[in-house]
């Protein structure tokens, strides 16, 4: 958990010293106040029965009684405010940092699949859960413990020891030796927990097809089945641990009652004594959490560890370290020479294609569905690596070449653009987040999106939402091209992006891509079933 925090620059520092500070603080104060309580009570009861009743100070242990009631009722809510936004705060920048990191060594624009990203939300809320549950509850054990010593000691020094040995062996050692013999469980039920989430995450997304073939209920009792074994093994699991905190509930009893004997017998002050085993009961209630707390702390350095190996792996592999890569000056010429590529190593070779595309040209890569039109676009904008062959941009072999360096002179307009939750304004700031509404409204322009976009009754506050969006098909692709328009690449690329047009329109689209690309240093790449000419343009057609 130390590296994983460390590793995100050690935030929210104080806040987390202030909250440990406080939970500490709090456990203390919850056994001083039953100590002090029980020997407040007993103190003033022995002072009645032997006639000194009215000479026996109440008003300094009544006070301090308040005041520990007090201070662990503030210490509590203190410790719960500090702590959870602590947490909060690293949450603020684990989450963007892990997306960020996935984002960065993925290939192509494929998804994040569903079974991997569950893995992450419950890797990430397991090593955030590593404080509220691990740190801060130790902290106020440790304090509790000390505490409750202190009065055992105080009353009666046999006393303190049995005490001491007491805490050693239900509060310490045996829970350790359990959570130690129930690792190799531990890993077979984090191995069935993440067999059961795959099946989940599969069902979930193939729910329709399912239903469609009448198989969804086959394929839900199936899933019910994986999720009954593993709380099954959960459940055996747990049992062990049941037991040690009865046992540790059964040593502090007996410990309290050792303790008042010695009191009563004389060989202990009897007030102390019973202080001390007031102490001592609630102290070790709260370390009937030890095993809790250690299992806690083991799953979440495993979560951490995941993690972390995710943060280290920021970059995809075929990126070079910014202290070997090359400068790009000009992205054009791009060459490719024999060039090979691949959605993974699994999927299907691409190529080999040759052709050299400088600026103010157009190339169409034409070919049928599923002919891999989008994956040798892909690989010119440096999202997978070459499988063999030659390519480079302005004359630097594309190996040598930081990925965003190449990525931030082109633009992408898929067939089915992605947008977020917000006005259509925010899709175009997603791009570009200082524009101007008229440097929108220029793309919108060039895109043939702007009389649609006018007509609506919000203009460019229109919103999309998780389940609507305000615009037909047509209209949300003619948007994405806009949005890529507006970074001004020096490369834009365009698939089939006069699909489903009627003739005018698609005619209209065309000249102002064309007059947009003669406007300055800049090239079309477009993908397609067909060759479409540009009127104007000179360019080639790659078959695939």
């Amino acid at each position: 958990m130390f590296e994983l925090w460390r590793l995100l620059g050690s935030p929210a520092k104080g806040r987390f010293a202030a909250a440990l500070g406080l939970s500490a603080a709090a456990g203390a104060a919850g056994i001083v106040l039953l100590g002090l309580s029980g020997w407040f009570l007993t103190a003033a009861a022995l002072a009645g029965l032997s006639g000194g009743g009215y000479v026996f100070n109440h008003l300094y242990p009544s006070a301090g009684v308040r005041a520990s009631a007090f201070a662990r009722v503030l210490t509590r809510y203190g410790e719960q405010l500090i702590g959870h936004d602590a947490t909060l705060g690293l949450s603020a920048r684990l989450r963007p940092a892990l997306f960020e990191a996935e984002a960065g060594r993925r290939r192509g624009f494929t998804p994040l699949p569903a079974s991997d990203l569950s893995a992450i939300i419950d890797d990430v809320s397991t090593a955030e859960a590593g404080f509220l549950r691990v740190l801060s509850p130790l902290a106020a054990l440790g304090a509790s413990v000390l505490v409750a010593l202190g009065f055992a000691f105080a009353a009666d020094g046999i006393g303190g020891f049995v005490a001491l040995a007491a805490f050693a062996l239900v509060g310490f050692l045996l829970p350790w030796q359990l959570t130690r013999r129930g690792r190799r469980n531990a890993q077979i039920l984090a191995e069935k927990a993440e067999g059961a989430r795959e099946e989940t995450a599969r069902l979930v997304e193939n729910a329709v097809e399912l239903e469609t073939m009448g198989a969804l209920s086959r394929a839900s009792e199936g899933v019910r089945a994986t999720l009954d074994d593993w709380l099954d093994l959960r459940l055996a699991g747990d049992l062990p641990f049941q037991r040690l905190s009865v046992l540790t509930g059964m040593a502090g009893a007996l410990t309290a009652l050792f303790l008042v004997w010695r009191g009563t017998t004389g060989e202990a002050d009897l007030a102390l004594s019973v202080a001390a085993a007031l102490a001592l009961i609630a102290a070790m209630d709260a370390t009937a959490a030890m095993v809790a707390i250690l299992n806690a702390a083991s799953t979440s350095a495993r979560a951490a560890q995941r993690l972390v190996k995710r943060l280290e792996r920021s970059e995809a592999d075929w990126n070079p370290s910014k202290s070997k890569a090359q400068v790009l000056k000009s992205l054009f010429p791009i060459e490719a020479g024999d060039l090979v590529a691949s959605a993974d190593d699994e999927a299907p070779q691409i190529g080999p294609v040759s052709f050299t595309l400088h600026a103010g040209e157009v190339i169409q890569l034409v070919g049928p569905s599923g002919g891999g039109k989008s994956t040798l676009a892909e690989t010119l904008m440096r999202l997978h690596p070459t499988v063999s062959g030659r390519l480079s941009y302005g004359g630097v072999p594309a190996e040598r070449l930081r990925l965003a360096s190449v990525l931030a002179e082109m633009a992408y307009a898929p067939q089915l653009p992605a947008f977020l939750p917000g006005t259509l304004r925010d899709q175009f700031l997603l791009a570009k987040p200082d524009a101007s509404d008229e440097e929108i409204e220029t793309a919108l322009f060039t895109a043939c999106a702007d009389t649609f976009v006018a007509d609506s009754p919000r203009g460019l506050d229109s919103l999309f939402t998780e389940t609507d969006q305000p615009f037909s098909g047509g209209e949300l692709r003619r948007i994405g091209i806009a949005r890529a328009l507006l970074v001004r690449p020096a490369l834009l690329i365009l698939d089939e992006p006069f699909a489903g047009l009627d003739p005018a329109l698609a005619e209209r689209l065309k000249d102002r891509l064309s007059d947009w690309q003669k406007a300055g240093e800049r090239s079309l790449l477009l993908l397609g079933h067909a060759p479409v000419p540009l009127p104007g343009c000179a360019g080639s057609v790659i078959w695939l």
